[in-house]
């Protein structure tokens, strides 16, 4: 973690600093595997309007609102796209034992390319369509 982020993550005083500090510094966080599981589903686990989900089971739903969405052992089905909206291409992160599978939001007319973060193992599918290309970066953990 740089000094700047380091400086912040000891001046965090609310629950709301640290969720943007952590996906300031997801990648560094998921690679280190920091905080642990077991402090994520202690201090996080009602994070969800966040983007951060912990233990929670998917059925189709969609998520367009956010640019970081964090998966922790998450299963189920989930529906990804440009946010026309907003002009919002989210990217996803999993670790800690996802089983997920990936699919494309039809209808916006517009194929885009989601990013996918997979840190250690994790099961990840996606369901190819013509509204979505995910592109899939797997990185080792600690």
């Amino acid at each position: 973690m740089c000094a700047v982020n380091r400086d912040a993550l000891e001046s965090v005083e609310t629950k709301h600093e640290a969720i943007a500090l952590y996906k300031r510094t997801v990648d560094w966080a998921l690679e280190e595997g920091y905080p642990d599981i077991a402090t994520l589903r202690r201090d996080f686990s009602d994070c969800e309007a966040d983007g951060i989900y912990i233990d929670h089971h998917f059925s189709g739903e969609t998520l367009i609102g956010q640019e970081v969405y964090v998966f922790h052992n998450c299963t189920g089905t989930i529906r990804v796209g440009l946010n026309v909206k907003e002009r919002i291409i989210p990217m996803l992160y999993f670790a800690n034992g996802c089983k997920m599978n990936i699919e494309g939001i039809e209808g916006t007319g517009r194929r885009v390319r989601v990013p996918l973060y997979v840190f250690g193992q994790n099961r990840i599918s996606v369901e190819q369509s013509d509204d979505i290309e995910c592109v899939t970066y797997k990185f080792n953990t600690k």
